[in-house]
This record gives C-alpha cells, sequence and structure tokens, in this order.
C-alpha cells in the first residue's frame, strides 16, 4: 500500500515538472529597438467627371476670363498714356509759368497728372483681381478634363424634342457673349483714343498759344524771316491731327452704339 502512493506521488511531480518546463517563456521586448508605426498614404481624390454642358460651361468661362483680363492689360495702356499726356502738359505749364501762367494752371496741371497716375494704380490693381480669376478658371476647366465628360445614361430613353428651340437659345448666348468681349475692346479702345484726342488738343493749344506769342513779338519786329510760317504749320499740323483722331473717337462710339443695339435685339 505504501509503495502505491510513494509510486502515484512521484507520478504526478514529474508530471508538473515536465509541464513546467514545456511552457514558453514571454517574450521579452529589446532594448533600443523602438516600435516604428506605419505612415498612413493619404487618399487621392478620384477626379470626378461632369456634364458635357458643365464642361462647355467651364471653357466659356475660363475664355470670358482671358477676354477679361486682355481688356484689363488695354485699360493699362491707355491708362500710360494718359499719365505721359499729363504729364507732358504738366512739364509745359511749368516751364511756362515764368513767361506769366497762372499758379492756377499749374496747381490744375499737377493735380490732373496724379489723378492720371492714380487711375493707372487702379488699371494694375484691376488686371491682377482678372489674372486671379483666369488662374482658377483654367484650374476648374483642368480638373474637369481630368475627369471626363460624364456619359449619358442608359438606362431611360430620352424623350424626343423640338431640338429647335436650345440650339437657337445656345446660338443666341454663343453670339451675346461674342458681341459682349467685342464690346469690351471696343470700350478699351474708345478710352486709349479719347486719351490720344485730349493729348492732340493739349498739343494744339499749346502751338496756338506759341503762335500768339510769336504774332505779339512780330508787332515790334524781332521776329526771324520764317518764324510765322512755322509756327503756323505746325498749328495746322496739331489740328489735323485732332481733328483726325476725334473723327476716329466718334466712329469708335457709333461701332460701340451699334453693338449694344444688337446685344438688345437678341435679348428680346
Amino acid at each position: 500500500m505504501r509503495r502505491t502512493l510513494f509510486a502515484a506521488a512521484a507520478f504526478v511531480l514529474t508530471g508538473t515538472l515536465v509541464a513546467t518546463a514545456e511552457d514558453p517563456k514571454p517574450a521579452q521586448p529589446q532594448p533600443g529597438k523602438a516600435v516604428q508605426p506605419k505612415a498612413v498614404q493619404p487618399i487621392q481624390p478620384r477626379p470626378i467627371a461632369v456634364t458635357a454642358a458643365r464642361m462647355m460651361q467651364l471653357e466659356e468661362d475660363f475664355e470670358m476670363a482671358e477676354a477679361h483680363r486682355d481688356v484689363k492689360r488695354a485699360h493699362i495702356k491707355a491708362a500710360e498714356v494718359a499719365v505721359d499726356a499729363a504729364k507732358t502738359r504738366y512739364d509745359l505749364v511749368a516751364k511756362a509759368g515764368a513767361a506769366g501762367v497762372s499758379a492756377t494752371e499749374v496747381n490744375v496741371a499737377k493735380s490732373d497728372l496724379d489723378m492720371a497716375k492714380a487711375q493707372l494704380e487702379i488699371r494694375h490693381a484691376e488686371l491682377k483681381e482678372a489674372e486671379v480669376k483666369v488662374k482658377f478658371a483654367k484650374k476648374r476647366l483642368d480638373d474637369a478634363k481630368l475627369g471626363g465628360v460624364r456619359p449619358l445614361p442608359n438606362l431611360v430613353r430620352p424623350v424626343p424634342v423640338d431640338p429647335t428651340p436650345n440650339v437657337r437659345f445656345a446660338a443666341d448666348e454663343k453670339a451675346v457673349a461674342e458681341l459682349q468681349a467685342k464690346l469690351a475692346k471696343l470700350a478699351a479702345e474708345a478710352q486709349k483714343k479719347e486719351v490720344e484726342v485730349k493729348k492732340a488738343d493739349v498739343d494744339l493749344k499749346v502751338a496756338q498759344e506759341a503762335l500768339a506769342k510769336i504774332l505779339e513779338v512780330a508787332k515790334l519786329g524781332r521776329v526771324k524771316a520764317g518764324t510765322i510760317e512755322a509756327a503756323e504749320a505746325k498749328v495746322a499740323v496739331a489740328k489735323a491731327q485732332a481733328d483726325k483722331l476725334a473723327k476716329e473717337r466718334k466712329a469708335l462710339d457709333e461701332e460701340i452704339t451699334a453693338i449694344k443695339k444688337k446685344i438688345a435685339e437678341i435679348g428680346k
């Protein structure tokens, strides 16, 4: 009996030791090696396809933005001409100040020059705004082209309708857009021409004043031969140039009026 109990106890003890030896030890972290988290890759958004009508609208917006930018550039050229004309007038009046021109006229000429410079700065700011609009209009168009045009669904057949009204409406919209772009360019040309007309008027006035002074001096017999004729020729040339520019300005006004009339007729 005792031998049996002793054998059983020895068997239990031996099984416990074997089980303890076979248990795996928990993994110990190695010193000096930090676990690096995996970098999360950003999800790239898929380009979105747009309808054909939307693509056409984006293309038209981009073209109109470019047209407005070109108009702003023309405005800058006209403003630069205005600054040059105002500076020329101011220099002439300032030099003539010592010859009897009043201080009021000098101050007016200086004020006109400052105003022309301010207008030029405004035109530069307007051009910057137009360039920003062109930039974003182009980006929207490029994004739409990247996604492509969305195909029409084939599940439902379109109901046949008379396409004439839609075609006419699209044609009218295109015609109005073209006329408006042309009108904007003509307006810029008219503004530039107006500046040229004012400069020509100033040149004519200066030539007439110079001729008047020469005639006053001629009364005293102090004028060389040919001086009066040369001054009269300058007046004639200046007057012809002023008349020519005035006619061109009038022609631009008439063309602008005609285009506005066409736009009004299309909108009826």
